[in-house]
Order: C-alpha cells, then structure tokens, then sequence
C-alpha cells in the first residue's frame, strides 16, 4: 500500500511538472497588445525584447535596411545611421508593443512585427520616413504593402537617406518598368465597384496568386487558381450590387466600397513575383 502510495505521488509530480513546463513555453510566446521591455539590439531592423526570462528577436516587418552585420557582406551606405536611429528610439521609449500579419515568424525564427513605440508612432515607419529602409514584403505578409510603398515613394521625392544620391531604386521602381510588356489592360468602374482586367495577347495567362490594389484605400485582392484565356476579359466585382456578363470570367471581391469616389484611387496589378504589371492611373 505504501509503494502504491509512493508511486501515486511519483506521478503527480510529473504531471504538475509537465503543466508547468508548458505554461512556462506559453509564456514565451509574443503577443499583441502587450508592452515588452526592450533588451538588445541587432541592427536597423532587428533588435530583442524580453519575454518572461527569455530574449525573443523581433525583425520589422514590411521593411530592410541596410546590412551593417551581415556575413560576407560589407557594412553598406547609411547601414550604421539606421543601426544608431532604431537603438536611440528603443533606448527612449524602453517597452513596445508588437503587431502582426498572417506569419508571425521567419526561417531563422525571429518574429515578424511592426513596432509601436511609446509616444504612439511605428519605428517600421519612421524608418521609411527618414529615408534609412526601404520595402520589402514577403508573402503572405501584405497586409501594409501599399501604404509602406507610399511612405517610401515620399522619402524618395523628398531625397532623404538612401534616395539623397538619386540613384537608388525600389522594388516598385523595376517592377513597373516591366509593366508596359504585359499586355494586360486594367479599366475601374469605381462607383460601379467593378474592374475589368482584359488579355489583349494570343496566349492565356494564369492569375493565381497575382494581386489587385486599389491603392488609395490600401485594399488587396489576391486572386484564386483562375487562367484569363487569350483576348479575354475579367471581372472583378465589389459592392453590394454583383456584376453578371455571361461572355466574362467574374470574381467577386468580398469588400464593400472598395474604391475611392472623392479621391483619385488608382488600380494596380502584381503577378505572383510582386511585379507590377498593369497600372489603371485615376486622374
């Protein structure tokens, strides 16, 4: 009876072991809506917060910045000011607080966030604004494409950072070079919610995973496994009032009031690779 006992007591152990072991890990985890003290810092666009009694890597989402740590690679332009913007904001604001896209970790398994300081700005942001990043979206993470491409769109007007020599570009800047070879043609009926996507070429084209902006609103439409024969139309619909064409492919896109009425809204097409290839300009 008495080994009985023993045995018993053996394995309640364990078991309130095992719990605390897991509420432990469950601790580890990131969450939104919660400020985290800042505990080290990386680079430009990476640093550490403590989570618990563990440091967890954050890499900022939407954004790179210059390498100035990178293996086999030598510091580059404006590397250390972004390395030196991102430390003196961390050091003042002391806690942040993280959101996040559909993926919340990388393949070296840092987390993916976008960071808000104390005093209610975003450093993914500031960063861009200061000319000391530059885009970069990795898929499925899209969800601030458009507006991150307009933040840096103005620090290259602006001729901040790395756009002051005129001679950097973006990953928008060669993607619409490609556009004019495309041989797709983009019309927005915006009150009508509707665009129409034509194939003026001889050869159909598959649409999976390509993405539709309307880019004033910041709304994204990623297309589903779907081929546009040869000199064929398409239609994307949006609103409360669907679209019916019986000689037209039509998807329905499941937003209402999509595009802008009082303001210009332009229209943009990527393909799978995040390459602009058809532009509808509202003027």
């Amino acid at each position: 009876m008495r080994r009985s006992l023993q045995l018993l007591l053996l394995m309640l152990s364990i078991m309130l072991a095992g719990c605390s072991a897991i509420s432990i890990s469950a601790d580890q985890n990131v969450k939104s809506d919660t400020w985290y003290p800042v505990s080290g810092y990386v680079d430009g666009d990476t640093f550490k917060v403590k989570v618990g009694d563990t440091d967890n890597t954050i890499r900022m989402l939407y954004i790179d910045t210059p390498e100035t740590k990178k293996a086999n690679t030598p510091v580059q332009e404006y590397g250390p000011e972004a390395s030196a913007f991102t430390e003196e904001l961390l050091k003042e604001s002391g806690e942040v607080r993280l959101t996040f896209d559909k993926e919340n970790k990388d393949r070296y398994d840092r987390t993916l966030a976008v960071v808000e300081l104390k005093d209610g700005r975003i450093l993914n942001e500031l960063l861009l604004q200061e000319g000391l990043a530059k885009v970069l979206i990795v898929e499925p993470n899209v969800k601030m494409e458009n507006v991150y491409k307009q933040l840096e769109q103005t620090a290259k007007q602006n001729k901040v950072g790395l756009w002051s020599s005129g001679k950097e570009t973006s990953q928008a800047e060669i993607s619409v070079e490609k556009s004019y070879h495309m041989g797709l043609v983009i019309d927005v009926d915006k009150r009508g919610e509707l665009v129409t996507i034509t194939n003026t070429t001889s050869q159909p084209i598959d649409l999976e995973g390509w993405k539709l902006v309307s880019v004033r609103g910041n709304q994204t439409y990623t297309f589903p496994e779907i081929e546009l024969p040869a000199q064929s139309k398409l239609l994307v619909s949006s609103g409360e009032n669907h679209a019916t064409d019986k000689n037209s492919l039509i998807l329905i896109w499941e937003v209402d009031n999509v595009w802008n009425n009082t303001e210009s809204d332009p229209a943009e097409l990527y393909n799978e690779n995040n390459e602009l290839v058809a532009l509808w300009e509202d003027e």
